[in-house]
């Protein structure tokens, strides 16, 4: 079977277990629960800066009857497909986001295989980025979206980009869109000590596939640092006379 098979079927007993061990717990914030390879794909969403998006509450029976109902398609895109119908039936909540916690917690518990852990994590990691997704502030989509775009090699394409979004009605500003950059960045530069030593660490203890792996999430790391300096600089540039004159242009 493949992960994803394995896994539904493991979250299913976890679920058992979870949902009727007693006393249930209180909720909790990004701290104190986090998942626990979330450094290398959080960064480029910037979740640092969203944090209300990966806050969990106290699971109820039924957040770990949707979170089973999420995982057990058996495929990654069955699990993709349902994360995203619930929540845009606004059914995403804290509350499951902890189920799948607890799940992973007594999944870990039980000794589930290493692959079902680390597709466990993953499902975490794409359930916070919708929540993120749905809460995020319009800077922050902006941000999404122009990442997408590679201001690296496509910075006339980012900054027209820009210059639309401040010139609708309502829309981001200059302001907060830098404001918000500067706090990813900032964010990003904290963290950057705990990953050398993340590095380092499994230089000498991993598998050469999982150094691999964890090698590129790095490599994926700094550019998007890269890419959001770059953003920042064509953002604070638009701000001078020329950008202002293009986005009265417009």
């Amino acid at each position: 079977h493949s992960p994803m098979h394995a896994l539904a079927n493991a979250a299913s007993r976890a679920a058992s277990a979870a949902a009727f061990s007693s006393p249930a717990p209180s909720p909790r914030t990004p701290a104190s629960r986090k998942s626990p390879a979330p450094m290398a794909a959080r960064v480029p969403r910037g979740a640092r800066i969203i944090r209300r998006a990966t806050e969990t509450a106290a699971p109820s029976p039924e957040d770990f009857a949707l979170f089973n109902g999420i995982v057990k398609g058996g495929s990654w895109e069955g699990m993709q497909k349902a994360v995203r119908l619930a929540g845009m039936d606004g059914k995403l909540t804290p509350g499951v986001l902890g189920a799948a916690y607890d799940v992973f917690q007594k999944c870990k518990e039980k000794g589930e295989d290493a692959a079902v852990l680390k597709t466990m994590e993953n499902v975490i990691l794409f359930m916070t980025q919708i929540i993120q997704q749905q809460q995020a502030t319009p800077a922050v989509r902006l941000i999404d979206e122009l990442m997408t775009l590679n201001p690296l090699a496509e910075a006339e394409g980012v900054s027209k980009a820009m210059a639309a979004a401040f010139a609708t009605a309502g829309g981001v500003t200059r302001q907060d869109l830098s404001d918000v950059l500067r706090v990813m960045i900032e964010g990003m530069a904290e963290e950057d000590e705990q990953w050398k030593q993340h590095v380092a660490q499994a230089e000498g203890k991993s598998s050469k596939e999982e150094f691999e792996q964890i090698m590129m999430h790095a490599n994926g790391r700094l550019e998007a640092q890269a890419r959001l300096t770059e953003l920042k600089t064509i953002c604070d540039n638009s701000s001078s006379g020329s950008g202002s004159a293009e986005v009265t242009a417009a």
